[in-house]
């Protein structure tokens, strides 16, 4: 029997389960003997990471962040920051990813920050309202019942993170102002997109995966042409990633239902922002992942959001 549970909401159920997961304290049971070659298990950390709780005057939520900085000095203009939402879904790899970067010769040492919630089990209802910057449409098979008060505060949390997050961070490693980074997945890459848009100066690179944009008929496009002024009069030249995976519009196992026209409209995006007259080094890549539903391309799109925000941070001053 087909599952019930809304189609997009499966991307969040797993990685809710997953968080659930990684936050277990407890060691499983054990039948080895422990020795002087076998040890006791405990819980495993991720290296060169730290957590922190942040509670929002703005929002009235509690966040929980996570930091992972690299293993050398920072540059003289410091470190590049890439914010990652949805942290305890894709924090792990884009640390892992952006660490063992840096370790390359050449390689451009980033500072990740990744965004989540104490209440794992939580995340899904909380980040709806968080990242979504408009109520859903009719048709999105969201399935619930539809408050104001869930949806729509894409806003607010962006305001977070620029007026609470940020000065926090800046008190933790030596930050790059000039380069620093957004990347989403799915309804983060809607609120991504919807930064982009609407705010495309607060960060130098974009990675949008999978953007949701179906949730809002497309409603998120309409700041397009207020953007496209901002970037041929030259006020502003970001470098954008979006991302969509093969499988979740083609109809089979794992896809989201074909009018949400995942991939169609990632494309159609990345298009249209390509086509902007630009100076300064403005940049749009589009990437499809082959054999990738919505759910596996999430490490996918992390992976090369990592690689793509490390190519260009070594030009964020042109």
């Amino acid at each position: 029997m087909r599952s019930r549970r809304p189609p997009i909401h499966r991307f969040a159920a797993a990685m809710r389960i997953g968080a659930a997961a990684l936050a277990l304290t407890s060691a499983p049971a054990w039948a080895h003997p422990i020795t002087e070659k076998v040890t006791k298990p405990v819980p495993a950390l991720l290296p060169l990471a730290t957590q922190f709780e942040i509670a929002s005057a703005g929002t009235g939520r509690t966040y929980k962040i996570y930091v992972s900085t690299p293993v050398v000095p920072a540059p003289a203009n410091g470190y590049a920051i890439l914010y990652v939402l949805d942290a305890d879904a894709t924090f792990p790899t884009a640390a892992s990813q952006a660490l063992l970067a840096s370790t390359m010769e050449g390689g451009k040492p980033i500072v990740v920050v990744g965004i989540g919630y104490p209440d794992v089990m939580a995340s899904t209802h909380l980040r709806t309202r968080d990242l979504s910057p408009y109520l859903p449409i009719a048709g999105t098979d969201v399935n619930m019942v539809v408050k104001p008060e869930d949806w729509g505060g894409a806003d607010g949390f962006h305001k977070f993170m620029l007026d609470e997050l940020r000065p926090v961070i800046d008190t933790m490693v030596k930050v790059d102002k000039v380069d620093q980074s957004l990347m989403g997945y799915s309804l983060g890459g809607l609120f991504a997109l919807h930064v982009l848009l609407t705010n495309p100066e607060a960060y130098r690179s974009y990675v949008i995966g999978s953007p949701a944009i179906f949730y809002t008929g497309k409603k998120v496009l309409e700041d397009l042409p207020s953007f496209a002024e901002k970037v041929r009069s030259g006020a502003v030249s970001p470098r954008i990633l979006i991302t969509a995976d093969e499988l979740e519009q083609s109809g089979g196992p794992g896809s989201l239902p074909e009018h949400f026209r995942m991939i169609d409209n990632a494309r159609d995006t990345a298009e249209a922002l390509r086509k902007i007259q630009s100076r300064n080094g403005y940049r749009v890549d589009y990437a499809l992942f082959p054999g990738e539903t919505h759910n596996s391309g999430i490490p996918a799109s992390t992976s090369r959001g990592v690689a793509f925000v490390g190519s260009v941070a070594g030009d964020a001053r042109k």
